[in-house]
């Protein structure tokens, strides 16, 4: 085959240079995924099987149960279900606070209508109970948030029945507690650290019953002589209220202006009331409260890694205080991806050095044969 030929061959353009850096970053996402992967999949099997020893699986998938019990328990465990579930809640939630409004009240049509729709909706509740039921057993009692659900059906369907306490048929949207994870963390919480917020609680109703002794016993004849509008400090129960108006921080400044104008110096309690009431002990509650999500965190993060939760806590601290060395081994990974895309810079920019050199060639030999043709044709004739 003559060279020209060869060089007149279709030549494979050489791709181009995004493309090189794509292939090169899915190559190292893939391989990073799959490792990933691999851990994942390794820990997984590894917490099931321990689960499964300690007889406390709660996945259908590896319970010794019949195949009726496992269907509903892949039914009740289903994630379309729960979703199911959720906008149930939230439309019956969303219709008891439309059938507050006057227009529908005075309409039996659809008040019969939203009645209607309750029940159906109550019925869909009661039925994912009783699967439940079938599905967990004995379990089921053990499971708080699954206790917590029949409870709010056994209400609702008395509520049915006795007008009396149709009140308590909007509980059904605490419902929200049991399905969404993020309201379960934070009702765990909040129930985990209910001996701090007591202990918190009783000293405030400490510093409020001094605190009303005090200005029961300097302020109480205000209203009498006129020195105030509203009778604040006449009693110790009306004292308890006022303080707790102030607490709040609604409107005191009106108050504390109207006792001031007559004692000068009443403004310096309200004040220290003020710091030592709404600024110090409401900020204990909140400090406590952010201390129990932390602890959860902690605990959700040893459960996910098969830790403990002291090893937990000795492990955020050491990522915490090697965030600078994992962003010099981030920066050093970057800088080799980098280096690669220069390399793959290079090696285009001489793939189309290359090209224009071929295709200059391939010009040169064809003219170069056709100019031999052209000759050996005359010298023919």
């Amino acid at each position: 085959m003559p060279i020209a030929s060869q060089l007149n061959s279709p030549i494979r353009e050489p791709p181009p240079l995004h493309i090189s850096r794509h292939r090169s970053d899915t190559f190292i996402e893939n391989n990073a995924i799959d490792r990933f992967r691999q851990i994942t999949n390794a820990e997984s099997n590894n917490k099931a099987a321990e689960d499964s020893t300690n007889g406390d699986d709660h996945s259908y998938d590896h319970r010794d149960i019949n195949p009726y019990r496992r269907k509903v328990g892949e039914i009740v465990h289903d994630e379309r279900f729960d979703v199911f579930i959720l906008i149930l809640i939230a439309i019956n939630s969303a219709l008891y606070g439309v059938a507050t409004f006057q227009s529908i009240k005075q309409n039996p049509d659809l008040i019969s209508d939203f009645e209607k729709v309750d029940l159906a909706i109550l019925i869909v509740f009661t039925i994912e109970s009783s699967m439940n039921i079938f599905y967990e057993g004995k379990r089921f009692v053990r499971d708080g948030w699954l206790m917590f659900d029949l409870i709010i059906v056994i209400i609702s369907w008395a509520a049915t029945e006795v007008k009396s306490l149709q009140v308590f048929r909007i509980f059904r949207a605490f419902r929200f507690l049991t399905k969404v994870q993020m309201l379960r963390n934070v009702v765990v919480a909040l129930f985990s650290v209910v001996p701090a917020i007591a202990a918190i609680t009783v000293l405030l109703l400490l510093i409020l019953y001094i605190f009303s002794v005090m200005y029961t016993q300097l302020f109480k004849n205000f209203f009498e002589e006129g020195y105030t509008t509203v009778n604040y400090f006449g009693r110790l129960d009306l004292t308890l209220f006022s303080l707790f108006q102030i607490m709040c921080l609604d409107e005191w400044s009106g108050i504390a202006y109207e006792v001031g104008e007559q004692d000068y110096w009443a403004w310096l309690i309200f004040i220290i009331f003020v710091v030592m009431s709404a600024f110090v002990v409401v900020n204990l509650i909140i400090a406590v409260i952010c201390d129990a999500l932390q602890i959860l965190r902690k605990a959700e993060r040893a459960m996910l890694f098969g830790l403990s939760e002291d090893d937990a806590g000795e492990w955020e601290a050491k990522d915490n205080n090697n965030n600078e060395q994992v962003q010099t081994e981030e920066g050093r990974i970057q800088q080799r991806i980098n280096d690669m895309h220069r390399m793959l810079d290079e090696v285009v920019a001489s793939q189309e050095k290359m090209h224009r050199t071929i295709q200059y060639l391939s010009i040169v030999v064809n003219s170069q044969e056709t100019k031999n043709l052209s000759s050996g044709s005359k010298v023919m004739q």
